[in-house]
């Protein structure tokens, strides 16, 4: 079983991976799961001005007055087309965040692997510290589980997830 474990970048230590102490209590709990780490920006992608200016203002352009029905929209950002490659080869995307609510939802890590699941029909599941969010939410969000595994992430809790999303064959043997 091929796991997508997607964690944010954390901004106060660039050395630091999030994603190990994840991967590991996912390993023990499920040997056999192929656990593939992936570190995405904290929030969405903004377009940034040089230093010293301002960002570049809209541009409204009258479509169908120039002959054209649509206009096609500017290419994902490229992390967003690697988490779509990745998603396509995986049986099951782990996406973890401190907190999990209707923002988080909308935007960041957790949004971009279920938007990037939702066409290969992978399920998505979110390790939470934290967990604010309704079933109806989840659904609506394109998300098959949450888990609260506390802050800092309870090794004990993570292998419990792996677990309960595993396919028996991938535990260990007794």
């Amino acid at each position: 079983m091929h796991v997508l474990l997607v964690t944010a970048a954390d901004d106060g230590d660039a050395d630091r991976e999030p994603w190990t102490p994840l991967a590991a209590a996912w390993t023990e709990a499920a040997p056999r799961c192929v656990v593939e780490p992936m570190v995405l920006p904290p929030g969405p992608v903004a377009a940034t001005a040089p230093p010293g200016e301002a960002p570049a203002p809209g541009v409204f352009v009258p479509t169908t007055s120039l002959g054209l029905t649509s206009v096609t929209p500017p290419p994902p950002p490229p992390e967003v087309r690697l988490l779509q490659d990745r998603v396509a080869h995986a049986d099951l995307v782990v996406v973890h965040t401190p907190v999990l609510d209707g923002s988080a939802l909308r935007a960041g890590p957790v949004h971009r692997a279920a938007e990037a699941a939702a066409p290969y029909a992978v399920p998505v599941v979110v390790l939470a510290g934290r967990d604010e969010t309704t079933r109806r939410e989840l659904s609506g969000a394109g998300v098959a589980g949450a888990h609260e595994i506390g802050e800092p992430p309870s090794g004990e809790a993570v292998g419990r997830v792996a677990r309960t999303w595993a396919p028996a064959w991938a535990a260990p043997e007794e």
